[in-house]
């Protein structure tokens, strides 16, 4: 004689479906969880560069130099712009290098538009990446940031070198509720 299936009963199968649907929402939300962290961790990673804050390159820190908003100096590196519809805002980046205190140096210049090319809630962001390895790693100075139209700030400087494994390049980006321009950056120089 064969066995015989038994149905199981209503209250069983209820348990069992909320079992299901609870094991589900886990490895939704689970999967979610592990793509947010590998997408972090891939965005890290990639980069080259360690955990920056501003700290790590004002005040004098490893070699940078601090220098007022309105130093100007000569473009190199490249320059680009940015632009976001919502709200319209507009801001232009650059690297420039000149002397900073009897040295040739490099840094970043930001400037954002005024008027109608600068809505309300838009921040603008620059740093500078520097390397002193051919491009393998770098230091992240800043980002230096501001939510003010019409404004142009700078990064700190670092010395310019001789040597080809020194290079520099600047980035920056505008973020809103309603839009991301995305991260844009300078060659390196």
């Amino acid at each position: 004689m064969g066995a015989t299936a038994q149905r199981p009963s209503a209250e069983a199968l209820s348990t069992w479906t909320q079992g299901e649907n609870m094991h589900s929402i886990r490895r939704i939300f689970s999967v979610g969880a592990a793509a947010i962290m590998l997408a972090a961790g891939v965005v890290a990673g990639s980069a080259g560069a360690a955990q920056a804050a501003r700290s790590d390159c004002e005040g004098g820190v490893n070699g940078f130099t601090d220098i007022p908003d309105s130093l100007s100096g000569q473009g190199v590196g490249g320059a680009g712009a940015m632009v976001i519809d919502f709200p319209h805002a507009v801001a232009s980046y650059a690297m420039q290098a000149g002397n900073v205190g009897g040295r040739q140096a490099a840094w970043g210049v930001l400037t954002t538009g005024s008027g109608s090319n600068w809505g309300s809630g838009v921040l603008a962001q620059v740093w500078m990446d520097v390397s002193n390895d051919n491009r393998q790693t770098w230091i992240q100075c800043g980002s230096f940031d501001t939510m003010t139209g019409g404004k142009r700030m700078t990064t700190p400087a670092y010395p310019t070198s001789s040597s080809s494994s020194r290079a520099f390049r600047v980035c920056a980006r505008l973020l809103s509720q309603g839009g991301n321009s995305g991260i844009q950056c300078t060659s390196w120089w």
